[in-house]
């Protein structure tokens, strides 16, 4: 279908494919392994949290579109036999006959798309990822495969960011209702390409094709998926054969480059993801906004990319990675540690004990010290407290407003719009831990959703990234590229910005 305009070198591969790797065994067409940065945890497409639910969200939920895995941004039909933009306020869709739910739940209908799609609207339901469909009228039901997606007004990303992406998943509305309205790790009834056989919670997760499936049938039956954090483990594991593909550290590029394992590609792919160190402005240490200046202008932002990245990624500018609509090629300030002590001296602060939060990934643990020892200099001491991947995206439910500051990366698909929506004051301790509230943004990011012009759009982006920095909420590091790698007997599945697409996984030619 349609290429999405400008994207300019963000669609370009960074490809090496170099040697082999000499692991137990090869990729079998009836399993395959992989690893995943960590166990999922909620499979209902509105309140997904991290990249393991999406890949799982995608592979066991139908979809209307889905993006192609390949190099470029593209989208496809998948259960739609066909789908098209009326006018600006309605999209009308004809379902493909003979998609089955799993269980006794029948086919897949229009209602199951009204139920789905209509969820995020529901305000008792409050669901966390209700942007997707922020100007949803409703979905009007013509007959069992025919319906039209009514819109309040134009919503631009909803090709881009909603329909292919997670927001565009399709339920049971039979089988979700049975279970009252929502679910956490546990559907009713699936009918993607693959279903859960099981799940063993922390050390595995095992798919397999299902049969009311009408689609393309994938070719692995069985797909197992490992949740291994700290990617120095996880190439580890790759080594050992324990995985056939795995992501890998940034900093372990150059050394794999250099001296690649048998059999292995290695792959290298730009993304739209975003990894910041933020400020809570509503913790009673930093809601000063001269202490949060200070601070932002203590970090050596070129100092975390060389000592935790081997200097690969560049430095971000802001939110929007480069090749996005609204990406500003404005930098950011360079490190200036005698006008942060000038900030705190004037905030009547000499010395302050702050708490970072972080993952435990080799990389991270690294930044978080490089931060450490940056703001000892201004007199700000550091404690850095480190969780495991499940524990620290449920900080914004136990923490609240007491979490500090906090070293995050946010994935995202090829529109803005959906990283935007994370930094409503709605948002503020369920993604936005940064409590960043701003009416103008709010006003700037809903005209930006509804605006068709391109070159209008970018301005309306750049004007919210110029917001968030206003705030001194925001220290942008690096926009993460993916990398991976993989035993040459297999062809990767892969999205353009390296993510999963388990269905499209097949043995090499």
């Amino acid at each position: 279908m349609t290429h999405i305009d400008k994207l300019g070198n963000f669609s370009r591969s960074l490809a090496v494919s170099i040697g082999v790797l000499s692991i137990a065994a090869a990729a079998q067409a009836e399993e395959i392994t992989l690893q995943t940065a960590s166990d999922f945890g909620q499979l209902d497409p509105a309140f997904w949290q991290s990249g393991a639910d999406q890949i799982i969200i995608n592979a066991i939920y139908p979809k209307l579109i889905e993006f192609k895995s390949g190099t470029e941004w593209e989208w496809e039909l998948s259960a739609a036999e066909s789908i098209e933009q009326v006018d600006d306020l309605t999209i009308k869709f004809t379902l493909k006959p003979g998609l089955m739910w799993t269980g006794d739940y029948g086919e897949v209908t229009a209602e199951d798309v009204e139920y789905s799609f209509e969820r995020y609207t529901d305000e008792a339901l409050a669901a966390p990822n209700s942007g997707d469909w922020a100007p949803l009228k409703d979905v009007e039901v013509i007959d069992k495969y025919n319906g039209l997606i009514h819109f309040n007004e134009p919503f631009a990303p909803v090709w881009w960011s909603t329909l292919p992406y997670t927001g565009g998943a399709i339920i049971s509305k039979a089988a979700t209702e049975a279970l009252g309205g929502t679910f956490t790790t546990e559907p009713g009834a699936t009918a993607g390409p693959y279903k859960i056989e099981r799940w063993d919670q922390g050390q595995q997760t095992v798919l397999v094709a299902h049969d009311g499936w009408n689609g393309d049938k994938p070719a692995y039956d069985r797909v197992v998926l490992i949740p291994i954090n700290d990617l120095k483990a996880a190439e580890v594991a790759f080594e050992a054969g324990q995985t056939v593909v795995s992501g890998v550290a940034i900093s372990s590029v150059p050394e794999l480059e250099a001296n690649m394992p048998e059999n292995a590609a290695l792959e290298v792919r730009p993304t739209a993801a975003y990894f910041w160190l933020g400020l809570n402005a509503d913790n009673p240490s930093l809601q000063d906004p001269l202490v949060r200046e200070a601070i932002v202008k203590a970090i050596d932002v070129e100092a975390i990319i060389e000592g935790a990245y081997f200097g690969i990624p560049e430095r971000s500018t802001g939110l929007i990675a480069p090749g996005l609509i609204g990406f500003s090629e404005e930098p950011q300030p360079s490190r200036d540690v005698e006008g942060a002590r000038a900030l705190l001296a004037e905030a009547g602060v000499s010395s302050l004990d702050l708490e970072l939060e972080l993952q435990n990934s080799t990389d991270e643990q690294t930044t978080g010290l490089i931060i450490q020892a940056n703001l000892a200099e201004i007199g700000i001491n550091v404690q850095l407290n480190t969780h495991e991947s499940g524990t620290f995206w449920s900080l914004g439910d136990e923490k609240g407003v007491n979490m500090q500051m906090t070293l995050k990366e946010f994935t995202s698909p090829p529109d803005p719009a959906w990283s935007t929506q994370w930094f409503l004051s709605e948002q503020a301790g369920i993604w936005n831990w940064e409590w960043f509230k701003s009416d103008e943004y709010e006003k700037l990011h809903y005209a930006a959703i509804a605006e068709t012009d391109f070159d209008k759009r970018a301005q309306l982006y750049r004007d919210m990234q110029d917001l968030m920095d206003a705030s001194h909420s925001f220290v942008w590091l690096i926009h993460p590229p993916a990398s991976l790698i993989y035993h040459n007997s297999i062809k990767p599945g892969l999205l353009p910005n390296g993510d999963y697409k388990l269905q499209d996984f097949a043995p090499a030619q």
